[in-house]
């Protein structure tokens, strides 16, 4: 009788204790094991740059990163390609290339902060971002149609409801971007921010989008509050995009802020 006893016991602790982890919004309960929201994956400690004194200094740098998220396959491959592609056009070293594939926002913030004591007037900074966008409700009242673009970094994979801090707000690139010593900055933008209501006929019945993945991102908090095709059309910038318009230089954007771009298999662009 004690033995069986003991037996239920721990059965008890176990469930109540299994109980206890944070849950997402979604999850009404949980028995032994519980989502953890704040559990993302590791962060590769990857280093941006040479900063090498025995280096010769050079004027020209790329910043190269994409997440393969929520269904993305092929955004390394586009790191890849449009690194070599620039490289051989610009004649950048090794050393001034930095590639983050299935970066995390804390990755790219970083680089771009590390890479602003190293530059000076004149030298020329090649971005590029390659993965999902999305939107999220205007945090402190900058945008005319009230919604913040964002860029979705590998930090919302795996989780079973994304967060607002999960992602990087145009604001906070923006102005990460536009620390840089330098105004000869060329932004590339592989990625949209609108969920894709405005998809034209021809590219629904097209066989060569059959396999397309979009690249908008709709998962927790991150693009699902009030479709802003709807609520806010009449708002809507034509053919901008969002903050990101404030960058300084030249932005080439896949799609505006109210289109769609899809990530094409086998090859990956837009």
């Amino acid at each position: 009788m004690m033995k069986t006893l003991s037996i239920l016991f721990m059965g008890l602790l176990l469930l109540i204790s299994g109980c206890q982890a944070t849950s997402s919004p979604k999850t009404k309960g949980c028995w032994f094991f519980c989502p953890s929201e704040n559990t993302p994956p590791p962060i590769t400690k990857r280093d941006c740059f040479s900063s090498s004194p025995t280096l010769p200094r050079t004027q020209n740098s790329v910043l190269a990163a994409g997440a393969n998220t929520r269904g993305l396959l092929k955004t390394s491959n586009d790191v890849e390609k449009f690194s070599k592609s620039v490289q051989r056009h610009f004649n950048i070293p090794e050393t001034q290339i930095c590639h983050l594939t299935n970066a995390f926002k804390a990755e790219l913030e970083n680089a771009l902060i590390s890479r602003k004591p190293h530059l000076i007037k004149g030298d020329l900074v090649i971005l590029y971002f390659s993965g999902h966008g999305s939107h999220l409700p205007d945090d402190n009242g900058d945008e005319q149609d009230r919604w913040d673009e964002t860029l979705v970094t590998r930090d919302v994979e795996g989780k079973d409801y994304p967060r607002a801090k999960d992602v990087l707000r145009d604001d906070q690139f923006t102005a990460l971007v536009n620390a840089l010593a330098t105004d000869r900055i060329l932004t590339v933008m592989d990625t949209c921010f609108s969920s894709g209501m405005y998809l034209a006929k021809t590219e629904k019945t097209n066989p060569l989008l059959a396999n397309a993945r979009s690249k908008f991102f709709v998962k927790g908090e991150i693009g699902t509050q009030m479709p802003r095709d709807q609520a806010n059309q009449d708002n809507l910038i034509k053919n901008e995009v969002g903050e990101f318009d404030a960058l300084k230089g030249l932005l080439l954007a896949a799609a505006s802020e109210n289109k769609n771009a899809l990530e094409i298999y086998p090859h990956g662009h837009s």
